[in-house]
């Protein structure tokens, strides 16, 4: 039986492969689908092939099974931490103003319409009469010193796309 085992291996191994794009867990399933073999109480194992492809089978479907489960934890948890990007996001908001009342007053109305107002640039320019160029590059400029004003108030942790996840304000230059 053993020679038996060593010529299905190979191929029931391509077979988990095929099916799983990991090639480590592949490999665990394979041995698993063998360790089920071997316990299975089976008088007769001749058409063993068969039903190894089978167990293989059924195998497969649980790491799926199982893998599904772990990604709605994954999910659940997420929410948790969008919850606190909301908290987080609301506090700064709500001590935003004393920081953009703090930039020279060229840049306080611009940064406001444009951040807190979410109005284009492009209105910025027509509402106040003012070059579209020359709006793009006092926002950029306004940020950049908004920026910096609330960082040296405040540690703000962001996510891979800029959002704020978290803060802490260290009371420095926070008057």
């Amino acid at each position: 039986m053993n020679k038996e085992i060593e010529e299905i291996y190979a191929p029931l191994l391509l077979f988990v492969k095929k099916r799983i794009n990991n090639k480590e867990d592949a490999e665990d399933i394979t041995q698993e689908v063998f360790y089920k073999f071997s316990k299975a109480a089976i008088a007769e194992k001749s058409n063993f092939k068969n039903l190894l492809f089978k167990i293989a089978k059924n195998t497969i479907i649980d790491y799926y099974r199982k893998k599904k489960i772990y990604n709605e934890e994954i999910i659940e948890s997420t929410f948790v931490i969008n919850e606190k990007f909301e908290d987080s996001k609301n506090e700064i908001c709500s001590c935003i103003f004393k920081f953009i009342d703090k930039l020279p007053k060229e840049y306080q109305n611009i940064i406001e319409m444009s951040e807190i107002q979410d109005i284009s640039q492009k209105e910025i320019a027509e509402n106040l009469d003012i070059n579209y160029t020359t709006v793009r590059s006092k926002i950029q400029r306004g940020r950049k010193k908004l920026q910096n004003l609330i960082s040296d108030c405040c540690n703000v942790i962001q996510n891979q796309k800029g959002r704020i996840v978290n803060h802490k304000c260290s009371g420095k230059n926070c008057n």
